[in-house]
């Protein structure tokens, strides 16, 4: 009667197992944190890659805009969540590279407190001056820059920005000596520079291309490695006499540290598929950006390599957030 009891025991408990044993990932709705407003490009990357990875995981993905400090109050919020795969947050290169190294305390390290999922996009900047400016490519800046050193002015979206910091490498790199004008947004910078109150900006290549097929800038080179498919026609500024120049703002996916390997497989299964499906990189690339959509090992790879690069950029320009 015992061995009877016992089995019976035995049956029951497995039963009440059966339930949570045959759950599989994911259970419920998936919340995709955007640390930034909505409308900008950060947010529609994540709505387009949201919206294939539903379909592949069979679970929504839920935007929640969680704008604030640059980025770090949705990180944050992420980099505390509960690690099983239902948090997930657009981060980015402000968010992991230059926010910890421009801000005196940012609550979470971006590489000890989260899992680097897979890099969903990249692009490059465009070099931009008004029509007007009187040096037609990269050499003939750097001229203009050496004959008067801090006369020329480069705007930026403010103080430890990428467009800002774009602009330190560069004057580290060639060897001149600009001034940094900040403002709050790069919309305000790039109406200054088609008024004639700017010398030059770093700017993305998906809001500013319209306005140089318009005539309102000029593009003297773009700051990838390789020449972009968008602007196939216009010199890098490392093939027009700054060796090694490189600057490519990219976006990925993260979720909290620890989430178990087989849903972070999953995951970066249902995002590679999703980036690299032929709608999604179509958008991808009219937002400026070449779809990626690598492994975990690659994404952390490529955060770790950046830190370093932009921090001899961010030292001497002495860039720092108070």
């Amino acid at each position: 009667m015992k061995r009877i009891a016992m089995a019976c025991c035995f049956v029951a408990l497995a039963a009440c197992a059966l339930p949570a044993a045959s759950q599989s990932f994911p259970n419920r709705p998936i919340r995709f944190v955007v640390p930034f407003g909505p409308g900008g490009p950060a947010d529609i990357a994540a709505r387009i890659v949201s919206s294939k990875a539903t379909d592949i995981l069979g679970q929504p993905m839920v935007i929640d805009n969680r704008p604030g400090a640059g980025g770090v109050t949705g990180s944050e919020i992420v980099a505390r969540a509960r690690p099983d795969g239902h948090t997930l947050l657009l981060c980015s290169t402000s968010v992991l590279v230059f926010n910890p190294l421009v801000m005196p305390k940012v609550p979470y390290d971006p590489l000890r407190d989260f899992t680097h999922l897979s890099l969903v996009m990249s692009g490059p900047y465009l070099l931009l001056v008004h029509p007007s400016f009187p040096a037609k490519d990269v050499k003939e800046l750097i001229a203009v820059a050496k004959s008067k050193p801090g006369g020329l002015n480069f705007g930026s979206a403010g103080l430890g920005s990428a467009a800002h910091l774009t602009g330190e490498r560069f004057k580290s790199m060639a060897g001149i000596d600009m001034t940094h004008v900040p403002y709050k947004g790069s919309g305000a910078a790039a109406v200054d520079l088609m008024a004639g109150q700017l010398h030059l900006v770093f700017e993305a290549v998906a809001s500013s291309l319209p306005h140089v097929k318009a005539g309102r800038l000029r593009a003297l080179a773009v700051s990838s490695l390789e020449r972009f498919a968008l602007t196939p026609n216009l010199p890098t500024i490392h093939e027009s006499g700054v060796s090694g120049f490189e600057s490519i703002t990219w976006q990925g996916i993260c979720a909290p540290a620890g989430v178990p390997k087989p849903v972070v497989a999953t995951l970066n299964r249902a995002i590679a598929q999703a980036v690299r499906s032929p709608e999604a990189a179509e958008r991808l690339a009219a937002l400026g950006g070449q779809a990626v959509g690598n492994s975990p090992e690659q994404f952390l790879a490529h955060v770790k390599a950046e830190i370093p690069r932009w921090a001899k950029a961010i030292k001497e320009s002495g860039a720092k957030i108070r």
